[in-house]
């Protein structure tokens, strides 16, 4: 049978190594990073973890389909390709021929990096994200005219805790 001073030194030896290992837990929570993608419009604040996404949104002059596909980076965003179905106002006719993703469509490799995006949106142009198997009916989430910013960041455990899915914000329009 165990006297008391040893009992004693085993519980001070166990509670120690519990503090010990529990100051580490919270030490690796509030350290550990995952890449997203912010998408940010006045106060609303939503994220996604993949690394790939898409803007489409109806050309304002042409009315057609116009889509742009992007690729989170470290320090920012790559827009990879563009696609549109007609040919007019602003498109980038100087960039190498993209591989045609869809029929009827016409596209460009443009590999631009950006730090961030400021996308302004109206119920007009019908703009929308999309990623993985979600699609995010910006026009509908956010004020005609209001300016969407999308942003790579990293987020900690806990403020991914305080924020929600992007997909999670809204009746999910998934593809």
């Amino acid at each position: 049978m165990m006297n008391k001073p040893q009992n004693k030194r085993l519980w001070l030896i166990s509670s120690a190594t519990v503090i010990v290992a529990l100051v580490f837990f919270l030490l690796w929570v509030v350290s550990t990073r995952e890449s997203v993608i912010e998408v940010r419009v006045d106060e609303k604040v939503c994220y996604f973890v993949e690394p790939n996404f898409e803007l489409r949104w109806i050309h304002s002059v042409e009315k057609q389909w116009w889509e742009e596909q992007y690729h989170r980076e470290n320090d920012g965003l790559l827009l990879t390709t563009t696609y549109f179905e007609a040919f007019g106002a602003g498109t980038p006719a100087t960039e190498a021929v993209a591989k045609v993703k869809k029929p009827g469509y016409i596209g460009y490799r443009i590999n631009e990096r950006l730090p961030s995006l400021n996308w302004v949106v109206s119920r007009l142009t019908k703009g929308e994200i999309d990623y993985a198997d979600h699609r995010i009916l910006i026009h509908q989430w956010a004020p005609d005219y209001s300016e969407v910013t999308i942003t790579p960041k990293a987020y900690s455990i806990i403020d991914r805790l305080n924020k929600d899915f992007c997909h999670e914000l809204q009746s999910d329009e998934s593809q």
